[in-house]
């Protein structure tokens, strides 16, 4: 399959891509993988995003490798960004590459951020994904069960 790279992305602002939102942790490939499915349903192509503090631990680089490796196997591009300002970076990367679909895991922690992104682009379909890899739609009041 033919990858565009991310300045190419840019210049093709008709292509429609499923962004899927990792962290260092090797239990995300289940995010990547209900991203395949989302992205082939929906006749995406596949983004694989992780924005890493510029510090990582020898564990987090072995995840993120492995992470890497579960992208490509599912037909992903996997970017990496580093920042200090992990929100900031993950909007700035799903406008750019002008999301249809984005796929998190669950907002786990009350004060998790993953409301505010979800509320802040309203022309992209927001998944998130359960710990057994099933998935459901977020909307503004109720999500909808899909798999």
């Amino acid at each position: 399959m033919n990858r565009l790279t991310l300045s190419e992305q840019t210049q093709h602002p008709t292509k429609r891509h499923t962004i899927v939102c990792v962290t260092n942790q090797f239990h995300c490939e289940r995010l990547i993988r209900a991203g395949r499915l989302i992205a082939e349903l929906s006749k995406t192509s596949l983004l694989v995003i992780n924005v890493s503090s510029p510090d990582l631990s020898e564990n987090d680089a072995k995840a993120l490798e492995y992470l890497f490796q579960v992208s490509k196997e599912n037909g992903a591009q996997m970017t990496v960004l580093y920042s200090d300002e992990p929100m900031r970076q993950l909007i700035k990367f799903i406008k750019e590459n002008k999301a249809v679909n984005v796929v998190t895991g669950m907002a786990a922690q009350q004060n998790s951020p993953l409301p505010d992104l979800w509320r802040k682009f309203t022309s992209a379909h927001f998944f998130t994904v359960t710990e057994d890899g099933s998935f459901s739609e977020q909307e503004s009041a109720q999500s909808s069960h899909i798999a």
